[in-house]
Order: C-alpha cells, then sequence, then structure tokens
C-alpha cells in the first residue's frame, strides 16, 4: 500500500519552500515554524550571516539538540529499566512477605485453636 504524500508550502526566512511528505500538514507547518525561528534568532545576533550560513549554522544547532535529546532519551530509557527491574525485586519480595503473612495467619489460627483445645481439657480435668 502506497503512503499517502501530502505537499505544504512553508516560510522560513522569508523565503517559500514547498515541503512533500507523509506526515501531516500540521506536523510539517511545526517543524518549519522551529526552523524559521532558530535562523530568525541566529540572524538576530549576527546580521553579517548569509542565508546559507544562517540555514548551516540552524541546522548545525537543530542536529545538536537532536543529539542532547536522544542522550536524555537513552539515560530516561535506562532509569526505566532499572526502575523496572527494582519493581520485579521488590514484587518478589512483597511475594515473598505475602507468602509469609498466610503462613503465619495459618499458624496463628492453628494455635488459637490448640489453646482452645488445651483450655477444655483443662476445664475438663477440673
Amino acid at each position: 500500500m502506497e503512503e499517502k504524500r501530502t505537499t505544504t508550502v512553508v516560510k522560513i526566512n522569508n523565503a517559500e519552500y514547498r515541503i512533500t511528505c507523509a506526515e501531516d500538514e500540521e506536523y510539517v507547518r511545526h517543524v518549519a515554524y522551529h526552523v524559521d525561528k532558530k535562523m530568525r534568532e541566529l540572524i538576530t545576533r549576527d546580521k553579517r550571516l548569509s542565508t546559507s550560513m544562517a540555514a548551516v549554522l540552524t541546522a548545525v544547532n537543530i542536529s545538536d539538540e537532536y543529539m542532547q535529546a536522544q542522550d536524555d532519551n537513552e539515560k530516561l530509557r535506562a532509569q526505566l529499566l532499572k526502575y523496572a527491574e527494582e519493581a520485579g525485586t521488590n514484587k518478589l519480595a512483597l511475594d515473598k512477605l505475602n507468602a509469609e503473612i498466610s503462613r503465619l495467619r495459618a499458624e496463628n489460627q492453628s494455635l488459637k485453636m490448640n489453646v482452645v483445645k488445651l483450655e477444655t481439657q483443662l476445664k475438663n480435668q477440673i
């Protein structure tokens, strides 16, 4: 099945670009807005930048943001895996404790019955 592709016209640094891709128009506009904003920030800070230099620097800055986000994502995944392992370990410990509670309750019930039995025997001997 062929992917549906849409063409969206966006404006980046006062130039129009036709972008054809499988993403929806809102997403393409959002990405273009981000690129335009980053490019304008660079040009505002240094008026001597040509459009091509600003575009390259914008690409470098956005790539840096992307790589840092990937690194953060990997750290979060590792932390999540650690939490999942700890949760599994804690679940096993909890299961063991619940089993011990059940065993102790049964033992307690048996001891109570034994006390009643012994009390009855004692009353019968008196």
